[in-house]
């Protein structure tokens, strides 16, 4: 069953005798509406293992999207320029692991995935054995689509050095701290997930929630962008109960060599935890 969300906007009222307060400019391009601020973050010791930071305040009402944007938009992304040495974890297309907070779910007309007012997103790097004495001169690149009524293209260039950390206490740092709080957790063992039904071009996802969980309990699936695999019928699944029972929709021509999984996130309830799952989907 599908989620849907509905968000109101209603204008306050103006008092007798008020003037309105001219409204605010409104963003004219993706830089306009995303303001991006990079840092690096740990203890910049040979070995050590570092953080990237790229906090994006976003103007009031407009939003940016998850790795998975949903039914639109384009996901957000960071790209690095990385010193010899030093290493990032990459994804088998060549894309650099970036930690994504748990994203909120929006449906302005369509389903998608992403954030308001501001988020922080983070890769994490590991410095070489030796750090040469001219420090390790890294470019950052950003890229990201903001969205009101209408959605504007963004870009942004940094320059740092994995050597220059910022100091404990400083906005970076904090907004890391969140940041990682807020990521998604690994799947616990008492959760169970299986495919069953494969076939050529279907297979189901069945999800069984452990019995902690109330028979009347609220909980989300928040699909990963899996070249190859689809839900069936929409864009997110809503579970009430321990059951949950997904149609997936299947081309594995579509997923680029490579092997066909479902992954993505459990979410519970509003504002509650959420749990990191993938699963290989096997040959029917």
């Amino acid at each position: 069953m599908l989620a849907i969300l509905a968000f109101a906007t209603t204008a306050p009222a103006l008092s007798q005798g008020a003037l309105p307060t001219p409204a605010s400019r409104e963003p004219n391009s993706g830089e306009d509406a995303v303001k991006v601020s990079v840092a690096v973050v740990g203890d910049a010791k040979p070995g050590a293992m570092m953080r990237i930071v790229a906090t994006l305040d976003i103007a009031p009402s407009w939003h940016i999207y998850w790795e998975n944007p949903g039914e639109s938009g384009a996901p957000t992304q960071l790209e690095v320029d990385l010193p010899d040495g030093c290493v990032i974890a990459r994804y088998a297309d060549g894309k650099p692991v970036i930690d994504f907070p748990v994203p909120s779910v929006f449906t302005h007309g369509e389903v998608a995935f992403g954030y308001e007012r501001s988020v922080t997103i983070s890769i994490e790097v590991k410095l070489p054995a030796t750090i040469p004495a001219a420090g390790l001169p890294t470019t950052v690149r950003s890229n990201w689509l903001v969205c009101k009524e209408r959605c504007l293209m963004g870009r942004g260039e940094s320059k740092i050095d994995l050597t220059k950390p910022v100091g404990a206490g400083t906005k970076a740092v904090q907004a890391l701290a969140d940041s990682l709080a807020h990521l998604p957790k690994p799947l616990p063992a008492e959760w169970k997930v299986s495919i069953s039904d494969v076939g050529p071009v279907k297979a189901t996802l069945v999800v069984e929630a452990p019995t902690a969980i109330s028979a009347d309990a609220q909980w989300q699936l928040i699909p990963s962008d899996t070249p190859g695999v689809l839900l069936e019928s929409g864009y997110m699944a809503e579970a009430k109960g321990r059951i949950l029972r997904v149609p997936l929709a299947l081309s594995r021509e579509s997923a680029l060599g490579r092997p066909i999984e479902a992954k993505g996130l459990f979410v519970l309830g509003k504002n509650g935890p959420a749990y990191a799952f993938s699963i290989p989907i096997p040959a029917n």
